[in-house]
């Protein structure tokens, strides 16, 4: 498997964090401070990403100017950083960055709603958090999000990079 792109989104620009660990990317959260830490970023592999004009010129600085998540989205997009052959949607926490992991049913008893625990097909969790995540309404949500907004398909998407 190729290596994904990673990214550092500052503060401003949090839902974009949200959204790219949706897409399965690698994508740290945080403020930006000063140069040389832009340049450890850099240094580690990290995209970084900011709505800040103070670091709209700075080498190795993705300035991205919009202000609907959509629309930062797609800014992404057309620079050629995320990529829709990349993708290994609802793969990471969404609240601690972290990949996911496949767990056993037997493992979320008592963690999930009863009737989540009956239904479900599946289950994951965060090895960091212990958050569980399980196919449901919500992901239903978010996928129609994203054909709606962006015109992907999230499902082909991640059933083409496990193929």
């Amino acid at each position: 498997m190729e290596t994904r792109a990673r990214f550092f989104v500052d503060r401003m620009l949090g839902k974009v964090a949200k959204y790219l660990r949706i897409l399965g990317y690698d994508a740290c959260y945080g403020s930006i401070e000063t140069t040389s830490q832009v340049q450890a970023l850099r240094k580690e592999g990290y995209i970084v990403i900011t709505g800040n004009t103070r670091w709209r010129h700075v080498p190795g600085v993705f300035y991205c100017e919009a202000t609907r998540w959509h629309e930062q989205c797609q800014k992404l997009v057309n620079a050629g950083l995320v990529r829709l052959e990349e993708i290994d949607p609802f793969s990471r926490c969404l609240r601690c960055n972290r990949a996911l992991e496949d767990v056993a049913r037997e493992e979320v008893a008592g963690r999930v709603p009863e009737f989540v625990y009956a239904t479900a097909p599946s289950f994951s969790r965060c090895p960091v958090c212990g958050r569980v995540y399980w196919p449901g309404s919500h992901l239903d949500k978010m996928t129609e999000n994203f054909q709606q907004i962006m015109g992907w398909n999230l499902e082909d998407a991640g059933k083409r990079r496990k193929a």
